[in-house]
């Protein structure tokens, strides 16, 4: 019989002890990288969520006057997350590219305004435990997870320092948002006042949160998703004030609903994540960006944590085809392939009927018929799980195949900051009424 003193049970205990803890630990870190599901980091369980994400694509040169050199530059980008969180992890990309980038480091920190930064926020991002990484050639990958008080509704700043970027970069064109770019690297103390300014998104490509408590929905869309004819840097696309709405007075109205019930309130902050591209169509390739159709289960499907997605495509598809008629019966195919996957993939899927068009260059009388086709049946179809009319919304009530005055650019077919306004309210009204 082999007989232990106190000192000894103790000295063992621990070490028992410690050699659970370190195992935790390493099957956190491991989980966090690799992105499986569930995963722990510190006291933080749940699984990885999307708060922020754009659609990749090949720069189109005319609206690229920047020579796009970020070889030996540091690039800080401004994003406005939705959901909020402890811990983040950001995702880099390089698929359309046929060269790696490669980073010094990478470090995000919370937004002031424009271009200034609370250095005292700054984190460095690691990749598989270093500073710099390497982004292969047509591939994307995560950083490590790191701890981050992210609040909804916030602008944080990402800032990349390059050392070698590819002649041809992976961006996103249509950010509406203002980078800032210095020759050499960057620390949270280097002053960007005198950066060059250009309004793209370089290589970043989604920002998620470590969360149990966020219903993630994705928005595949158009111009008049991304953006166009909302106000740069103030982050009012449509999608952004349906956030707004959601993550904030709606949210807090139901805090508020279950405090004076002395309850626990079970109100969910909400994952909006716009993968609209200018002038994207569904079912061909129109030089902006991958056909919807294409980039489907990578933009939308492959994202983390989404319950939902918002499907909001088809009007470039109309006013460029050659017969409006036979465009829409073929968007319907592809949108019931869209709806298909998306079912298969144990998510809840809805369509946004087409805005107006009259008096842009797109409108004819068999365009405007292909529209109230595909607007026909989205609004009778059974397959998808409902649908969000902006149609109704944004038409003029004199004239139903126009844009309301007021509501939409003068080239008739994108809506202004108005119009954002009131189609991101109207689309958080619906999704409060229907959860």
């Amino acid at each position: 019989m082999v007989v232990y003193n106190n000192r000894e049970k103790s000295s063992n205990f621990a070490v028992v002890m410690m050699r659970k803890l370190l195992l935790f630990l390493f099957l956190c870190v491991s989980f966090s990288v690799r992105g499986a599901h569930p995963v722990g980091y510190g006291t933080v369980i749940g699984e990885w969520a999307g708060t922020w994400a754009t659609a990749m694509q090949v720069p189109v040169k005319r609206f690229m006057p920047y020579n796009n050199q970020m070889s030996d530059r540091s690039v800080r980008q401004i994003v406005k997350v939705s959901a909020g969180g402890r811990v983040v992890r950001l995702q880099l990309s390089n698929i359309y590219s046929a060269e790696p980038v490669v980073l010094r480091s990478v470090y995000i920190a919370h937004s002031i305004d424009s271009f200034r930064i609370d250095p005292k926020t700054a984190r460095y991002l690691k990749f598989g435990g270093k500073d710099n990484v390497v982004v292969p050639a047509g591939k994307s990958i995560f950083s490590d997870a790191v701890v981050f008080d992210l609040r909804p509704l916030e602008q944080i700043a990402i800032t990349l320092n390059y050392e070698t970027a590819p002649k041809l970069p992976t961006v996103h064109m249509g950010s509406r948002t203002t980078s800032y770019i210095l020759k050499g690297s960057s620390t949270p103390e280097t002053d960007f006042s005198k950066s060059f300014r250009y309004e793209k998104w370089f290589n970043i490509a989604a920002l998620e949160v470590l969360t149990n408590n966020v219903r993630g929905i994705a928005i595949i869309g158009n111009s008049i998703t991304d953006g166009k004819g909302s106000t740069t840097d103030h982050q009012n696309r449509w999608p952004d004030e349906m956030s707004f709405w959601l993550n904030g007075p709606y949210r807090q109205k139901e805090e508020a609903a279950a405090k004076v019930a002395n309850r626990k309130s079970l109100a969910k902050e909400w994952g909006i994540l716009n993968l609209g591209i200018g002038n994207n169509r569904v079912l061909t390739y129109s030089g902006y960006g991958e056909a919807a159709k294409k980039r489907f289960d990578r933009d939308i499907l492959e994202q983390h944590g989404i319950s939902d997605v918002v499907i909001f495509e088809g009007i470039n598809d109309l006013g460029t085809s050659g017969y409006g008629v036979a465009t829409a019966y073929n968007l319907i195919m592809e949108y019931r392939t869209m709806i298909e996957k998306c079912h298969k993939a144990h998510k809840k899927v809805y369509l946004a009927t087409i805005t107006p068009m009259r008096g842009s260059g797109y409108y004819s009388a068999n365009h405007e018929e292909g529209r109230r086709i595909v607007n026909a049946w989205i609004r009778s179809q059974k397959v998808a799980d409902g649908y969000i009319d902006f149609d109704a919304l944004m038409r003029d009530p004199k004239q139903p195949t126009a844009m309301r005055k007021g509501l939409c650019l003068s080239d008739h077919l994108h809506p202004n900051a108005a119009g954002y306004k009131e189609m991101g309210r109207f689309a958080a009204d619906y999704f409060i009424k229907t959860r």
